[in-house]
This record gives C-alpha cells, structure tokens and sequence, in this order.
C-alpha cells in the first residue's frame, strides 16, 4: 500500500517537473508582449513626451521628434513567430510632439507631459510576424534665446535609444493583417534591456514615457512688460541684467546710513538646476550660497547684494534681524510683478517662499527710523525765542519809564 503511494507520487513530481521544465524552456506569445488589444483590431500606441520645466519660466516653442529606423535582429525565439528581414520592415514615418505657450505648468507640478498621435497612423503590414525598430529622439526642433552671442536658456535632449519590437498577426476572417501587440526595450551599450511599461493615453490608447528633455532659463533677463517671454524681442532682451538685486535703504531724520544691518539669505534651486550653488556680490565681496542653506551678509544704506546668474524657478527667503527703533518694509518684484509689505518697530522682518522667474526679480528693503517728539530746547527755535524775549524785555523798559513820567 505504501509503496503503490510513493510511487504515484514520484510518477506525479516527476510528471509536473516535466512540464514546468517544458512550458519555461518556450517562451510564449503571451509571455513576452506588453499590450492585448481585442482580437482582428490595430493596437493604437503613442509615445509620451515629458518636458522638465520650472515655475516662472514660459513653455517654449518647440516640436520634438521621433524616428524609426528598421533594424535586424536575429529571431526572437518566440514560437510561431517569424522576425521580419530588415529590407521586408514596414517605414514609420517621424512622429512628433509640439509645445508652446499654452502648454502650462500646473500648480505642484516640475514637468509637462504630451503624447504624440497615434505611430501606426496608415500602417499596413504584408504578413504575420515579428517587425523591429529602432527609436530615438532628434535633437532639434527648438532654437535657444539668444542676444549678442548671449544664450539665457538651454535644452538637454534625451540621449536614450530603444527597440521596437510590433508582432502582427494574420486577422481570422480575411487576408488582411492587425498590429497584435507592441514592447520597447532601451538599448544599453547596444544591449537591449529590460520592457518599458505602458499606460493608457489620453485617448484610450496604449502610451510609452520614452524621453525626457530638461528646459533651463536664467532669471531676470526679460523685463517686465513682454508679452511673448518665450519669444522676447531685443529690446525686451538684456542678457546682463541681474537675476536678483537685493537693496538695503534706511529712512528718517536721525537714521543712521553708516550703520550695517543684518540679513540671512536662503536660495532654494529648482529641480531642473544643474548647479548646487549661485554666486552674489556686495561690492566686490563674493558670498556663496548653497541651494536651501541660509547664509547671513550685511547691508548698509545704499548697498545691493546682487546675483548676476540664477536659474529661473529658484526660491528665495530672506530675513532681516530686527534693529532697536527701525521698522523695515519692502518693495520687491516677483517675475516682474510688484509687491509690497511691512514689518513691525524693532522686530524681524521676513519675506519666505519668493519666485525668482524669467522677469525682473529685485527686492529693496527700507529701514525707517522712528520719529522723536522734543522735550527740550531746539536750536532751531532759537531765533524766535529771542525776538519774544527782546519783545518783552523792550515793553517792561516802556512801561518803566511811563511811571517815572
């Protein structure tokens, strides 16, 4: 009896190992594609497109593009499957992805994304099997802001390649063909790696995140009063305008402009920067000031801490140490935007979480000495106390003379 047992069930292990050795060893169609669409219907795939952006800086006019290049490859090995010759591979013509102005970012936001239309618009394969492309971004399509040889922006395209791998299969009922299914790999020192997920689109389709470009600008370049940041003209263009101007002012009858204040600075660079650090000058002296780490100066009457190049969508907090009968208030431009506040007699005076963007940034501060209500004798009263008193003096000496009489 027990022996009967055992064997059946070494017959049994033996017979499962089997067949799990046999189903690993074929890969099956299921096993390797990404997307099922339903049966006898193109499968729709689009690539989406993610642009890094920070705040205060206007989208800019730029179309990115993608190409298609028909390789070969050996045999993927899938079974029933058969790999297309690269002469025999359908030509995908570029698709692309365009941005402008209206394309915003939204509030909490560090990018954004668009998908290109539909990569199989109007393609029709000969027969069942396997296609392979190549893919990559071309590195055009947008051109820099530029003044007297004075660049204020830059674009870094997205290096990656990836495969393309489009199985299609014969429909059921006619001779015609569907796209079955679609997967990219990135290619790594020509290597292809591991499968791209997909997500659904904004239509309903299958959608790739392929490639990332970063948009950088400078703060400060552009005044006020364009309209088209993204497109400034040359007199609403000045390369060498500062990104930040910090301006210590004092104010009042018995202000002191000799006397130096104290401020701590804090600058909070946006995830785009590929600095961790900008430069500032009072003078000559230079200070610098590591992303989100406050670092204290002085300023006296008429003095400017100022900031030839930060990258716009930069933060900024800045704190004044409150000084014994002065009251600060400020005057400052966010993007280009005015804005003013005021503080409190002897207290900190601060201002936390300001935008540096594509504009005008400035910020001046002004310290107002209180006003001192006299007790004693002015000087400057002087004359009219003595016309009284010689007025006085002059009717007793009258009268006088007058009871003598």
């Amino acid at each position: 009896m027990k022996k009967t047992f055992l064997k059946k069930l070494v017959t049994a292990s033996v017979a499962a190992l089997t067949a799990l050795s046999v189903f690993r060893g074929v890969p099956t169609f299921a096993e390797t594609v990404v997307n099922t669409p339903t049966a006898d219907q193109d499968i729709t795939v689009s690539i989406r497109k993610t642009l890094e952006i920070a705040e205060g800086i206007t989208t800019p006019n730029a179309t990115f593009s993608f190409q298609f290049t028909p390789k070969q490859v050996a045999a993927s090995g899938i079974a029933g499957i058969q790999t297309a010759p690269v002469n025999e591979v359908t030509p995908i013509t570029t698709k692309t992805v365009k941005y402008s102005a209206t394309d915003q970012l939204q509030s909490g936001q560090d990018n954004i994304k668009k998908e290109s239309e539909n990569i199989f618009n109007g393609i029709v394969y000969p027969h069942a099997g396997e296609y392979v492309y190549t893919v990559a971004e071309q590195k055009d399509g947008w051109t820099a802001i530029t003044k007297d040889d004075k660049k204020i922006d830059a674009m870094k395209y997205d290096d990656r390649t990836y495969e393309m791998h489009v199985f299609v299969k014969n429909k059921s009922n006619s001779n015609e063909t569907y796209i079955s299914s679609v997967y990219f790999k990135e290619i790594n020192q020509g290597i292809p790696g591991e499968k791209k997920d997909s997500q659904v689109g904004n239509n309903g389709n299958f959608t790739f995140d392929l490639f990332e470009n970063t948009y950088t600008k400078d703060a400060g370049k552009i005044t006020p009063n364009e309209p088209n940041p993204n497109q400034p003209g040359d007199d609403k263009l000045n390369p060498d305008a500062k990104s930040l101007i910090i301006k210590k002012l004092v104010k009042g009858d018995l202000a002191s402009k000799s006397q130096d204040f104290t401020f701590s600075l804090t600058i909070t660079l946006p995830k785009t920067a590929t600095e961790t650090s900008v430069i500032g000058k009072i003078g000559q002296q230079s200070y610098t000031f590591q992303s989100g780490v406050a670092q204290q100066f002085k300023l006296r009457h008429d003095q400017t801490l100022e900031f030839d190049t930060i990258p716009a969508g930069a933060k900024y907090t800045l704190i004044e140490t409150g000084t014994t009968g002065y009251t600060a208030s400020n005057e400052y431009l966010v993007n280009g935007i005015k804005n003013t506040s005021l503080g409190n007699q002897s207290t900190d005076f601060s201002v936390t979480n300001i935008l540096i963007g594509e504009k005008t940034n400035s910020n001046d501060i002004t310290n107002t000495y209180q006003d001192v209500t006299p007790t004693g004798l002015l000087i400057d009263n002087l004359p009219f106390i003595l016309m009284i008193g010689l007025g006085l003096a002059g009717f007793v000496v009258l009268s006088k003379k007058r009871r003598e009489a």
